[in-house]
């Protein structure tokens, strides 16, 4: 087992002692995962997405894993995440999906780096300072996410700023903006859209090595079979909760537990924690956990989780805390301090899955793993 805490402090290993608020990261699950999507894929280059730490998977291991397999490359939000992916040795293509500003082209270069141009007046800042040095660049092209890229009727500016990069320009990419909805049409005009433009750049003269638009859920549903890559993410760490991912044999691969460090007796009517949102209705048991919100475990759980104990599951209650979060149990339950309990299951069936603490707040599962803090020792095997 590899112990680490991340992101702060990439490849430093901590001892077991402490809070022992644990995140278990199966990286065979990691490598099956890979596999089903390898062969769904139908040949199509896979780049894993591992910005935000791998979704709070852990980057470095995750990545470095994921080589071993042979996966075509990588794609990280900034410079800082494509260096920490460098420094923990890996050595495939890394794309920052993010601006990167001249100042950093270095760096960028000194570390073999790729970057997304993310429109026009980007490509037109970047072109001249690369032409000389090891860089990829990738054209973002915006077919209707709104938020980063060319737009289409800005793309007759590129074709001579993309010419004069000669092999640097190297991708061309867009984003869905609703791939996961069976009954959405944004898919197939962004589809349509996209290869438009791509048949624009060829009239140009300009065909990119890479092409790439489809997400996780693209991937798994058909949507991009023409491209040459796919970017990969949520169904990776087997979170993608689309029907082809079941298909698929998809699981995910984190669960969190901590260390139950107190154990007290409540009486019929007895409070619990900031606010007294919640009163014991007969006697019962309260364990104290070492998580709370400062770990990443939302505040809004409180009175509406459940956690996982010894096969069974019980309510998280009361206000969860800055460090701590309370647990009612039923009185006859054999349960000390040192025990364990689990805040987020592997199993997608338990109450305490990731996607049902997802729909529990409204969100998407990777804003849970996401939210995991620096002192949530990730352990790896």
């Amino acid at each position: 087992m590899l112990l680490q805490n991340q992101p702060d402090a990439p490849g430093a290993t901590l001892p077991e002692e402490g809070r022992t608020l644990q995140a278990r990261v199966d990286l065979g699950q990691l490598v099956r995962n890979f596999a089903a999507l390898r062969r769904v894929s139908g040949g199509q280059g896979l780049i894993a997405v591992v910005k935000a730490d791998a979704y709070g998977h852990g980057a470095v291991p995750v990545a470095r894993t994921l080589e071993a397999q042979g996966i075509e490359g990588f794609c990280v939000a900034t410079l800082a995440e494509g260096l920490a992916l460098r420094a923990g040795g890996v050595q495939g293509p890394v794309q920052i999906l993010g601006s990167t500003r001249l100042e950093a082209l270095p760096q960028v270069a000194a570390q073999r780096l790729d970057l997304t141009l993310v429109s026009v007046d980007h490509l037109r800042e970047l072109a001249p300072r690369v032409k000389d040095l090891p860089v990829g660049l990738h054209l973002n092209l915006d077919t209707g996410m709104g938020r980063s890229g060319v737009p289409l009727r800005d793309l007759g500016a590129c074709p001579d700023l993309l010419r004069s990069l000669g092999s640097r320009f190297k991708g061309v990419m867009s984003h869905f903006s609703d791939s996961e909805d069976p009954s959405g049409q944004s898919p197939s005009l962004q589809r349509v859209r996209f290869r438009e433009a791509l048949a624009q750049l060829r009239d140009a003269g300009l065909v990119p090595a890479w092409t790439h638009q489809g997400n996780s859920a693209a991937l798994l549903r058909g949507l991009a079979k023409e491209d040459t890559h796919a970017r990969i993410g949520l169904a990776l760490y087997g979170l993608s909760e689309v029907p082809q991912a079941r298909e698929a044999g998809l699981r995910p691969i984190l669960e969190l537990s901590a260390e139950v460090m107190r154990v007290a007796r409540l009486a019929p009517g007895d409070t619990v924690g900031y606010g007294s949102t919640y009163a014991a209705p007969c006697a019962q048991l309260l364990a104290t956990v070492n998580c709370g919100y400062a770990d990443g475990y939302r505040r809004a759980l409180g009175n509406r989780a459940r956690a996982g104990f010894r096969g069974a599951s019980y309510p998280v209650v009361g206000r969860v805390s800055m460090d701590a979060l309370t647990v009612a149990l039923p009185e006859d339950t054999a349960i000390q301090p040192g025990d364990r309990m689990t805040l987020l299951g592997r199993d997608p069936a338990e109450p305490f899955s990731v996607g049902e603490i997802a729909r529990l707040l409204d969100t998407i599962p990777y804003e849970i793993t996401c939210a995991l803090h620096g002192r949530v020792q990730r352990i790896f095997g």
